[in-house]
């Protein structure tokens, strides 16, 4: 998946075969089939609750302002992490998309 443009016409969601867990402090996604040799996957704050964000379908744009409106932190700044989250996510087969 390539996000190096924004095309606020797309829309991203997490796909079912991941679920999220808050265990002893640690946001986790777990894989719910163990096709990899790692099934979980450690999330910052920021990053669970984007993936709860991605419940619904979202764009980068509305990601973006979800995480600009939570934090301190400039659209610059908010968009480039998204961008990196989305592209871990899509390398995980844990996104999917929508034009």
């Amino acid at each position: 998946m390539n996000l190096g443009s924004v095309d606020n016409s797309v829309g991203y969601r997490r796909r079912d075969n991941y679920v999220y867990r808050l265990t002893v402090g640690e946001h986790l996604l777990v894989a719910l089939h163990a096709r990899s040799d790692e099934p979980l996957y450690a999330l910052t704050l920021t990053g669970a609750q984007l993936w709860e964000r991605l419940a619904q379908w979202a764009t980068i744009d509305e990601l973006t302002q979800a995480l600009v409106n939570e934090y301190e932190v400039s659209t610059n700044s908010a968009r480039q992490d998204v961008r990196e989250f989305l592209e871990q996510l899509a390398s995980l087969d844990a996104v999917e998309t929508r034009a």
